[in-house]
Parts: C-alpha cells; structure tokens; sequence
C-alpha cells in the first residue's frame, strides 16, 4: 500500500505501485523516490511515515518525517520549521554513531519540508514495557551500559538531547539500543545555557529546570533516570512524584520481596535529583559509578555467603552486586584498606616497637600493641617474662591481621560498611496523607501562579504543586470558564499559558 501524504486526503490508501493519490491527484513518491507505505507517529511538528527507498534495487525501508506543524500562528510554525531544521543539522552531525539513525536526506517537496532517515527494525522500549511488564535490575543495567555512551557522544557533540523517554529508545533486533527523534534537541553553547528559553521535552520526563526553559546538559540524566525508573516500575512518572519533599518515591512502589541491588538503586536516585548540583555530571560518570562501585562491607561473623536484600527495607545491608564480575558464586569477606585501617596498622607497629626495647625493664609495656587492638587477655599474658619475648616476635607478622580484626569490630559495632553505607536496614515509616480538596489545590495553584508572575503552563503546575497532568489542566481550564484565567499562547515559545487575572 502507498500512503499519500497530504494531511487533507481523506482516502489516503493508494496500491503498491501508484504513483498518483487516486483521491486526491496528489504526488505519492516524495522527492520521486521514497514511497510511503504507512504512518508510524504524529507529533507536535509532523508525522512520522515507514517507507522504501525505489531508486535501489532491493528497496531498503527508511523513516519519512514530514513537516506538519498543530500550532496555528505564522509566528508558531517559524519556530516549529525551525526546530525541524535543527533536527536535520543534529542528525547530520551525529549520524556517524551507531546507534544513532542515519539522517539519508532532508530536502523540500510539495511545499512542505521532509527528513529521510535510515529505518530501525525493532520495538521501542513503551512498546515493551506494555507488553512484557517491568524490566529486571539486571535488565536496567544493561540498558544503561549500552545508551549512556550514546548520550556522552551527544553531549560531546554539545547537543542536549531534551526528549529522552522509553518511546525514544528503540531495541532493534539484534539486540541494540538506538537513540532517536533529536526533533527537542539543542546545541548547547555558553550564550544558550545561560538565557531561559523554550519549554520543550515530554511531562513527567522532563527535568525541573528544563520544564522552566533552563535545559542543560545534566537534564538528559534525569530524563534518562525517570525513563529507567519507569521501566522498573511500570507506573507513570507523575504518580511517582511527592509534592512534599519534591522527589520522586519510586522505591515504596517497587513490589515488596523484590531483588534489586542496592548499588543501582543509589545511583538511579542520583540521577533523578531535583537539584542539578546533587545530579551526576555526565554520562561517564555514571557508566564510571557503574562499572567501578566501592565495594560491599560483610562482617566476618557472618561467614562467606552474600544474602541478597530485600526491598522491604530502605537502606540495603549486606548483599549481592550486579556489578560485580563474581556475583553469580559467594565471595569472601575482605576489609578495603581504608586509611583508619592503614593508621592502626603503623600506630600497632609504633607499639611493637616500644614494647621490643623497653617491654623487658618494664613489663606492662610488652602487651601495649596487644591492649590497642583489643586483645585483653594476651595483652596481660605478654607481661609473663619469656612468653612475651616469644609472642612478640610472633606479632611482628600478625599486627595486620589483628588492625583488620579490630577494625571491623569497629565498623561493625557503628553498624557501617568500609564505604560508610548503613549495614543495619533502617525501616521505612510511612503515613497517609489525607487527600487535598478541590479548593486547597485551586490555592496551592495559586501561590504557584503568584510566584511565576501570574501565569503558569500545565508543566510549571505539576512540577510545584504534584498534581497529575491531566488534574492539573482540569483545574486551570476549570478556573478559565470562571473568567478568572485567560487562555493564550506565549509569544516567544508558542506554549499554553494560562495568565490569572488577579492574585
């Protein structure tokens, strides 16, 4: 089948071999070379077409975008063009990755802009969530292993992707992720980050500063965490978001009993801070934090097996890393050298010393290294003339074993790991909050309206006051049937805003 592309055809079908809209009388092949065979997706900016390539011989399939902006207003659709333009300019730069599409061709035909783009044979990551259920941990690693090269070749290119969300990441067959639709994308230079511009990205995705215009580079991480998260979860970022402290409770929605490890968790939620100076800064780092965790703590009382941790707690204790090569069999205990440890081992050495040249004049020195790390008894049995010679010698090569010793009994009595984790799970007390009435949500709106200059989008309100998306349209259409808000587009950006008339 060939699909005409005239968005005012209405019997758009045409045969295989048509080159004619048999409805219309439109041209069916674009640029008389790349025919439509069906529509993929409609966005802000256009449609989106799978089609074939007629001028080689085996018809290889490709992407056909087509520039067909909702926005009425001359001033709207120069803004969309030119974003579509910036699509093509960002493609044409960072085509050369792998896992990012080819941009073909981009030209104008029948009036209208198009982009050509090379096809990924496979299932976008919305697609899967619906229909295989949440991704494993096992699963959200190997994702972020395998795209956040991808977007710290982006942001090495100073393109800020601005719309990244599980719809946006494709699995082709083979197996890869692909990284697509640069349609929000923005060059990022020092001029551009420093002026607040367009509100651009997907509700919920989108990082705080972003919403307000501010997009930087560290938003992209934050999209890509809320796109992991989501995928873990399999709920919506909106129903995760906590108006009250501004951060996303994702973990009290994992289901309980499940096994997910704790050093993801942590790293998940530091890619999802509110605060980009608490974000991580870059791509790398985090694929660093990934592939190089600070190890695990387990006391030596508790044997050689690793036990997993569950969810119902939310600090994690002692467990198993997905990170770690060896995860798959028990590992041994093993103390990081950490400088307490390092310092206990020359202090003990100091004391040997003391205790070798003056222990024989006088005795309660010979046991001094001993009483320091906490071996009481030998420490007074040292004393004894010749078995505190003897024993003596014999610590010149077990000091390191008994600071070891010591030290763990220290960590272990503070109930902290050797990278400062909390190996005791500290329990999480929740407690229900009644539900706001119609009336304290219309004034949180208000206290929100009054602090952005007596005018809010949709976005600005779920991001300060938690509302979902779509309570949150309700109420402000709500107040503008009152006559208390008028509905307009902004001049700059062509977003909806809704401007209160008084406050």
């Amino acid at each position: 089948m060939t699909f005409c592309l005239n968005p005012d055809c209405p019997q758009p079908q045409n045969s295989n071999t048509a080159s004619i809209c048999a409805t219309c009388g439109s041209p069916l092949l674009v640029g008389e070379r790349y025919r439509p065979l069906r529509a993929i997706a409609v966005g802000g900016f256009g449609r989106t077409f799978l089609g074939v390539d007629e001028y080689k011989p085996s018809k290889p399939p490709c992407v056909i975008k087509q520039f067909s902006p909702r926005e009425q207003g001359s001033q709207n659709r120069d803004r969309a063009a030119q974003l579509f333009q910036q699509e093509a300019t960002r493609l044409d730069e960072l085509g050369s990755h792998p896992q990012i599409p080819d941009l073909l061709a981009h030209f104008q035909w029948n009036q209208r802009q198009y982009l050509i783009q090379e096809f990924i044979n496979g299932c976008n990551l919305e697609e899967e969530l619906q229909n295989a259920g949440c991704l494993s941990d096992r699963e959200i690693l190997a994702l972020l292993k395998d795209i956040l090269p991808v977007l710290q070749f982006v942001h090495d290119h100073k393109v800020i992707h601005r719309d990244i969300k599980p719809a946006n990441l494709i699995r082709s067959q083979n197996g890869r992720l692909y990284l697509v639709d640069f349609g929000a994308s923005k060059l990022a230079t020092a001029a551009s980050l420093a002026l607040t511009g367009t509100s651009i990205g997907s509700a919920g995705y989108a990082a705080p500063e972003q919403a307000m215009g501010k997009a930087t580079f560290a938003s992209d991480i934050y999209s890509l965490g809320v796109t992991c998260i989501h995928l873990l979860t399999n709920i919506a970022p909106f129903d995760l978001y906590d108006s009250n402290d501004g951060k996303l409770r994702w973990q009290d929605y994992l289901d309980q009993g499940r096994r997910v490890d704790p050093h993801l968790l942590k790293v998940l939620d530091k890619m999802v801070e509110t605060a980009t100076g608490r974000r991580y800064r870059s791509p790398a780092a985090i694929l660093s934090d990934l592939e190089n965790p600070r190890p695990s703590y387990v006391p030596k009382s508790q044997g050689s097996s690793v036990s997993p941790v569950s969810l119902t707690t939310d600090s994690p204790g002692p467990g198993y890393s997905l990170f770690d090569s060896s995860n798959l069999a028990p590992t041994s205990a093993k103390t990081e050298e950490t400088p307490e440890y390092q310092a206990r081992v020359r202090t003990s050495y100091f004391l040997w010393l003391i205790a070798f040249f003056v222990g024989s004049t006088v005795r309660p020195l010979k046991g001094l290294h001993r009483f320091y790390n906490g071996k009481i008894f030998t420490g007074f049995l040292w004393m004894v003339p010749g078995v505190g010679e003897i024993g003596g010698l014999i610590d010149l090569f077990l000091i390191p074993g008994m600071a070891q010793e010591q030290e763990e009994k220290i960590r272990a009595k503070l109930g902290v790991s050797d990278s400062g984790v909390p190996l005791t799970p500290q329990t999480s007390i929740s407690r229900v909050l009644p539900k706001a009435t119609q009336d304290e949500q219309v004034m949180k709106l208000l206290e929100v309206a009054q602090r952005q200059g007596g005018q809010l989008t949709v976005t600005q309100a779920v991001m300060a006051t938690g509302l979902s998306f779509e309570r949150a349209e309700k109420l402000l259409m709500d107040l503008a049937k009152t006559g208390y808000v008028d509905v307009g587009n902004d001049e700059t950006t062509g977003a909806v805003v809704y401007r209160f008339r008084e406050l």
